[in-house]
């Protein structure tokens, strides 16, 4: 995957949330995961393509404020979720998945 520019935390969810609802729409999230019953974030990136934006489940119980997190479901329809803050670079695919490392100050 090519590099692209910069682009802010904001506008890159906004952008995730409205091209999950076309059809041909969809993002790639390259983040560090983290284990809530380690305490941490690993130190080695995950990359989860053709994803989708989703709103919280109702049996899906968090502790934490949902402003946090981006829930989505990954390309096999699995729902995912992961901090927003370790979220490291997205893609989309209306600029053909170049990716665009997220910057969230």
């Amino acid at each position: 995957m090519k590099v692209g520019s910069e682009l802010d935390g904001v506008s890159a969810m906004q952008w995730a949330r409205e091209l999950s609802k076309l059809p041909e729409g969809d993002f790639t999230v390259v983040f560090f995961p983290y284990s809530r019953k380690r305490g941490m974030a690993s130190a080695e990136l995950v990359v989860k393509e053709h994803c989708k934006w989703r709103r919280q489940m109702p049996e899906e119980r968090i502790s934490i404020n949902p402003d946090n997190l981006l829930l989505f479901t990954d390309g096999n329809g699995e729902p995912r979720m992961c901090y927003r803050i370790l979220i490291r670079y997205m893609a989309f695919s209306q600029d053909n998945y170049i990716l665009h490392k997220i910057n969230w100050l």
